[in-house]
This record gives structure tokens, sequence and C-alpha cells, in this order.
């Protein structure tokens, strides 16, 4: 996909940093005894939510003003909503944690 519009570019690094430190954190948790890491990562999702939710404003405010790029705005919305139901996810197997004192 090529991205012509900066703000697009930098919503979608910005994801895609979301993603990749929240799942760093993640598997740390999964892998560590470290009970900080929740706090840790507590503290990581509500930097992320605001962080990506300013973006998110920036991302609506952008497709209004450039509609003509309207293909490449909604696909960068859609890539960068992906991480909601992916932290959802992380969110849901670390209150269940099936893998509790599996690697220790």
């Amino acid at each position: 996909m090529r991205i012509i519009q900066s703000v697009n570019r930098n919503a979608l690094m910005i994801a895609t940093f979301s993603f990749l430190l929240g799942t760093i954190i993640f598997l740390i948790h999964l892998i560590t005894a470290w009970e900080k890491i929740i706090v840790i990562g507590l503290f990581y999702v509500l930097i992320a939510f605001i962080l990506n939710a300013i973006t998110f404003i920036g991302l609506l405010a952008n497709t209004i003003v450039n509609y003509h790029y309207y293909k490449e705005n909604l696909k960068t919305i859609s890539i960068f909503l992906l991480n909601i139901p992916i932290a959802i996810g992380y969110f849901l197997i670390v209150i269940n944690n099936p893998f509790l004192n599996t690697f220790i």
C-alpha cells in the first residue's frame, strides 16, 4: 500500500509501535513471574490509549479535509483500529492467564 499523506504514515507508525510495545509487555508478562509488569502494562495502556485517541481524531479530521484520498484514509483507519481487538484479546488472556506457572 502506497501512503501519500504524512498524517497516515505517522498514524501507521504509531499503530505499529503501539502493537509491538504492547506485545513485548504482554509476552514478558506471560514468560516471567514479575508482578510489576502488570502495573507497567496498565500504565502503558493508559498512555497508548491517549496517544492513539488523539491520533485517531487527527485521522478523522484528515479524512474530512482530504476527502479525495478517501481510499487511503479508510485503509489507514482500518489498520489503525486493528489494535483494539488485539488489546482486548491480550487483556482477556492476562485476566484468565491460561499459562499461569507454565514457564516457571
